[in-house]
């Protein structure tokens, strides 16, 4: 049996059981009476028979996704529990996120390699062309400035107050960024594309700015501590954008709504990542990144960096090997 005939024989077997799926994820299963009941285990049985039927014709293809989808949905309402389940919590935070950014790594490629081409024409723009340094000028260097020669930074120690208000602005714009990123998206990736363009030409210029000034170190230490995940987290932002695009883009059997409904939900997956990621990140800016030199050296600084940096790619890389409660992701 082709993939055609497949599809089109099974999909009545499908959408019975979405209805009911749809009924008993708002009600709960005590809403089916015992006939239903039933009928709700045999299509789920069929429905999980026929996804590993499916994964023989061709792997990654929109109906293996769709009835991974729709098995995984099934598992959840037989196996929820009434109250919180923070064991389930922690196993995604440590195991099923690592497997979402893996699975869509290319799409984090892509974001880094348009972001890194707008870093390097943001760079030789700003450095060997002054009215380009002009025109490229971004406001969010007005907090990072050279020091003018020979001057020492006298920068006072902020308060617990100011470090909490200034912690909490920078959480709260770094996580509207990566929302942005991902919300553009429905512009079939185009305004998430030139967002990680131009935050490529902000950075970009920011480096030629200081290294022109001979103070390039003073630029990393004033990027790097929370940079080090802040801007990776731009990066999946803008790959969750452009899951939600190609579910736009690409023919699929299936009606676009639902090719956006089941791209949009691995998306949320993909940048939900990013907030606890900005949530540190902003702490490491406020309290280490805006700390005064007297006070934390350019050395530590940096070593602060190679440690989160290590932290996190250890954590994408090293964690979430394996199929264990794949349902978790799906």
């Amino acid at each position: 049996m082709d993939l055609a005939t497949f599809i089109q024989k099974r999909r009545p077997t499908w959408r019975e059981l979405e209805a009911i799926l749809q009924r008993v994820e708002g009600s709960g299963l005590s809403s089916l009476d015992d006939g239903q009941a039933v009928e709700f285990g045999r299509l789920y049985r069929s429905a999980a028979s026929d996804l590993n039927q499916a994964q023989t014709f061709v792997s990654g293809d929109a109906t293996v996704q769709y009835l991974n989808d729709l098995v995984a949905r099934c598992y959840l309402v037989i196996y929820n529990k009434s109250r919180t389940d923070l064991w389930g919590l922690v196993l995604y935070l440590f195991w099923g996120y690592p497997q979402i950014f893996r699975r869509y790594f290319k799409y984090v490629m892509l974001a880094t390699a348009i972001c890194a081409a707008g870093t390097l024409f943001g760079f030789l723009a700003s450095y060997y062309d002054p009215l380009g340094a002009q025109f490229l000028r971004h406001g969010d260097f007005e907090m990072i400035q050279p020091n003018e020669e020979g001057e020492e930074d006298q920068t006072p120690l902020q308060t617990t107050g100011q470090f909490q208000a200034f912690s909490m602005f920078l959480f709260t714009n770094n996580a509207g960024v990566c929302l942005f990123a991902f919300a553009l998206g429905i512009t079939y990736g185009i305004g998430t594309a030139w967002l990680m363009w131009t935050t490529g030409i902000m950075i970009g210029e920011g480096a030629a700015m200081f290294l022109k000034a001979d103070q390039f170190q003073a630029y990393l230490t004033g990027i790097l501590p929370h940079g080090v995940l802040e801007i990776p987290a731009c990066w999946i932002a803008a790959a969750a954008g452009f899951v939600l695009a190609e579910g736009m883009i690409r023919a699929r059997p299936w009606p676009r709504r639902e090719e956006m409904a089941r791209a949009g939900k691995q998306a949320l997956f993909l940048v939900g990542g990013c907030i606890p990621l900005m949530a540190v990140a902003a702490i490491l800016e406020a309290g280490v990144a805006r700390a005064p030199d007297w006070f934390l050296g350019a050395g530590l600084k940096l070593a602060v960096a190679g440690f989160f940096a290590l932290l996190f790619a250890a954590y994408l890389l090293l964690l979430g090997w394996g199929k264990r409660d794949q349902a978790l992701i799906e």
